[in-house]
């Protein structure tokens, strides 16, 4: 299976996290256009507008140059798409004239070999125009080094999402760590701000349960991780901070839907263990707030009652020392006398 962080049906020209040489892509484009003598050489993929040039060779003719999109009801697209595995060569006198696209005119034949996805679905296609060869059918298997070079680039990009995501997320909750709340929540909190919307820091932690036999465990932090997770939107970030600790950057309307955040998650945990007590925490900031989010976190962070320093001991809390061994000392009394 393909990582949650990638679509197949987005382009890799919008793919923000964009880990795919396209470069090379492009000079592979370049050296199957010599081999062959081709008149345009280019990679398609198949995306959710329809087909899209990745990358193409060089050309005086701009017909198929990057982010070129072609509707996908085309007979010819529906063929490029079915080919078999190991490459088709089509002649395109075989269609009908409004059954191809205007920037296929003056092309006669196709040299095509499918690019796959690592769990196997069809990426495009890498198409070769009007290639210069004697027997199609054994010249066609050259196209098998660059296919496989593109799909290993392909295997590259998702394990690197594998890997980023893996980073990202707590394996006990499955919510972003520390590393990934402090990655996402920035780029939310920014967009939020641009469209004035009110923001607020939240965090979350368990008490001691009640009664004192009752201990906490790693299913009560995932139960509270579980309920943090049902009761933000889909805008909000949620994370498991630390080992103990839940934080939340809530988009609202006020200062009080905070508040309604808070108890709502308290009143389900209630619900749920009624032995849990929570803690909460939280600050708020208006869109016109230049306040940066890391002082922002730290300032609802150290409410926590776990959070609070110790009472330093003074006069007036201390108890008063009793000293058994003044009064068993007779030296001691006779000198008070």
């Amino acid at each position: 299976m393909l990582p949650d962080t990638i679509n197949p049906k987005i382009s890799l020209l919008d793919n923000d996290l964009l880990q795919v040489n396209l470069g090379r892509w492009m000079q592979q484009c370049e050296l199957i256009k010599s081999y062959y003598n081709a008149t345009h050489v280019f990679v398609l993929q198949i995306t959710q507008s329809g087909f899209e040039v990745i990358v193409s060779s060089a050309s005086q003719a701009p017909l198929f140059t990057s982010g070129t999109l072609f509707p996908s009801n085309f007979p010819l697209f529906e063929a490029l798409k079915n080919s078999p595995l190991d490459g088709d060569y089509l002649n395109l006198s075989r269609f009908m004239l409004d059954e191809l696209p205007r920037n296929f005119d003056g092309i006669q034949f196709i040299l095509s070999r499918p690019i796959a996805w690592p769990d196997g679905c069809q990426f495009g296609s890498l198409c070769v125009l009007n290639p210069h060869m004697t027997a199609p059918l054994s010249n066609s298997a050259m196209l098998e080094p660059f296919q496989i070079l593109l799909q290993q680039e392909l295997s590259l990009l998702c394990q690197n999402h594998r890997i980023e995501s893996l980073s990202m997320r707590d394996q006990e909750t499955g919510m972003l760590n520390h590393y990934g709340f402090m990655m996402m929540a920035p780029r939310q909190l920014n967009l939020g701000r641009r469209f004035g919307a009110h923001a607020g820091i939240i965090f979350f932690e368990l008490t001691e349960a009640k009664p004192p036999e009752v201990t906490l465990e790693e299913k009560h932090h995932r139960l509270l991780g579980n309920l943090v997770q049902d009761t933000i939107r889909t805008a909000d970030v949620a994370a498991h901070y630390s080992a103990t600790q839940f934080v939340v950057l809530a988009f609202v309307d006020n200062e009080r839907d905070i508040l309604h955040i808070m108890k709502r998650v308290e009143k389900q945990l209630e619900q749920q263990n009624p032995h849990l007590k929570l803690d909460a925490s939280y600050s708020f900031f208006t869109p016109e707030s230049t306040a940066k989010l890391a002082p922002m976190m730290e300032d609802a962070r150290c409410k926590l009652k776990s959070m609070q320093p110790e009472p330093e001991p003074t006069p007036t809390n201390q108890a008063t020392k009793f000293d058994a061994e003044q009064y068993d000392n007779p030296a001691a009394d006779s000198a008070e006398l």
